[in-house]
């Protein structure tokens, strides 16, 4: 493993107390400025899922599945930030981890961002890694800045799902990233790309290095963007609550649907754990749009409170852990506080301990700032400048809303190529959607 160090200042400084800020309606204007069509769809398009959110669950069949032709094994690299301090109980996530995948000569670099939660190695990063490899890039994997290891390593601040200050972190490691690979290879000239949050990620950095210059970002690729990072969260939080659910609890849900795939592992035929048992189970099990839907939200859930477990811990903010409980210490019993994190939706998160923090940073911060400031309304004149950002996405997305596609038409007119289904990334893996995510950043 290679580790690479490099000196921070460290400005995190602990919140003595945090209280819940009153919650305020957010009304957005709606965008009313002509349509653009996107470029319109091939007509061989053939993806099986007509339904957004069997795409989203189901993903693309292992047969139809763009397959690289000379695959790669990316390797695991580290940097350590000197002078950090990392809890105890965090001591193993101290290294930030990223992957790369090189050329042997000169080639192109790509910065793939991956999306909420989501780690360097992740499948769709993984995925993505294999992909822009074969066609002849170098390839730097990151975690996103909503990925424990990357809050306990990397973030200077240590509250994300500010869009503005989780650049900011993204961006530096960047920087120190270029120098190791520029040691290592020739460098042709840089593009960034990223999916569903990382998407978001990739468009603000695009923003930051119109101003620096560090990187001239050649092409930017954006897969299955967010538009509002807070309405789309919003929408997933909705799936684990009575207005999906009914009378049915989280708990008995999650319950439900563990027993249904017990069911099918226990009744099934199985030679092999590969990615065709595992589509097969998901796609045979039996669930309704209420499942899907929780399924989804569940998923969501489990990054965010990951997420939220360490920036608390990292703060010693009292969120979730109480005071007189820190410092937390190797072999600390942690399922009270998982259960007590689980039950946390993304934007209580957001109104008791993310506003709060910023508002302790920058007394002016208000809601409504940081709720624009994280969406891409708040760049909106830099995306239509620009020609160097392109959008694939799915006119199907679970997580945005008519607005959201009036936007993408009016700002990224023929630069956007939205499918009229896969759902939210659910055919990322699809060769005609490959195909054509390759077409947009082609070097």
């Amino acid at each position: 493993m290679t580790i690479a160090s490099r000196p921070l200042e460290e400005t995190i400084n602990p919140v003595a107390s945090m209280s819940p800020s009153a919650a305020v309606l957010f009304a957005a204007a709606l965008f009313a400025a002509a349509l653009c069509a996107a470029t319109p769809v091939a007509a061989d398009y053939r993806y099986p899922y007509t339904d957004p959110y069997q795409a989203t669950v189901y993903g693309t069949p292992p047969d139809q599945i763009y397959r690289p032709a000379n695959p790669v094994e990316p390797k695991l690299r580290a940097i350590r930030i000197e002078g950090r301090k990392v809890p105890d109980i965090f001591s193993y996530s101290a290294d930030m981890y990223y992957s790369t995948a090189l050329q042997k000569g000169e080639a192109p670099l790509i910065f793939l961002i991956a999306g909420t939660g989501a780690e360097h190695n992740a499948i769709k990063m993984g995925f993505l890694t294999q992909v822009f490899h074969d066609a002849g890039f170098h390839v730097v994997a990151l975690s996103s800045p909503t990925h424990m290891n990357f809050v306990i390593s990397a973030s200077r601040h240590g509250a994300p799902g500010y869009v503005p200050h989780d650049v900011d972190d993204l961006y530096r490691v960047m920087l120190w990233i270029k120098e190791v690979v520029e040691a290592e290879r020739p460098v042709s000239g840089y593009s960034v790309a990223g999916y569903s949050l990382g998407a978001l990620h990739a468009a603000f950095l695009a923003h930051r290095d119109s101003e620096t210059g560090d990187f001239g970002f050649r092409k930017v690729l954006m897969i299955n963007p967010p538009v509002s990072l807070y309405h789309s969260v919003k929408r997933l939080d909705s799936w684990l609550t009575a207005e999906n659910l009914g009378e049915v609890t989280v708990r008995e849900q999650i319950e439900s649907l563990i027993t249904r795939f017990s069911h099918y592992y226990r009744d099934a035929d199985i030679t092999d754990l590969d990615d065709n048992f595992l589509y097969e189970m998901v796609t045979r099990v039996n669930m309704d749009d209420v499942d899907l839907r929780s399924l989804i939200g569940v998923d969501f859930r489990l990054s965010a409170s990951s997420m939220i477990f360490a920036s608390d811990v990292c703060l010693q903010a009292g969120y979730v852990v109480p005071p007189d409980e820190y410092p937390l210490t190797k072999g600390k019993p942690l399922m009270d506080y998982a259960e007590a994190v689980f039950d946390i939706s993304f934007e209580n998160y957001m109104d008791e301990f993310l506003l709060p923090y910023l508002q302790y940073l920058d007394p002016s911060m208000d809601r409504y700032t940081m709720m624009r400031q994280s969406s891409l309304y708040d760049i909106r004149s830099y995306l239509m400048e620009t020609d160097k950002i392109m959008l694939i996405g799915n006119t199907d997305d679970v997580i945005l809303n008519d607005n959201d596609l009036a936007f993408i038409r009016s700002v990224f007119g023929d630069r956007a190529k939205l499918y009229p289904t896969g759902g939210h990334c659910g055919n990322m893996m699809y060769a005609p959607f490959v195909e054509a995510m390759l077409a947009m950043v082609k070097p």
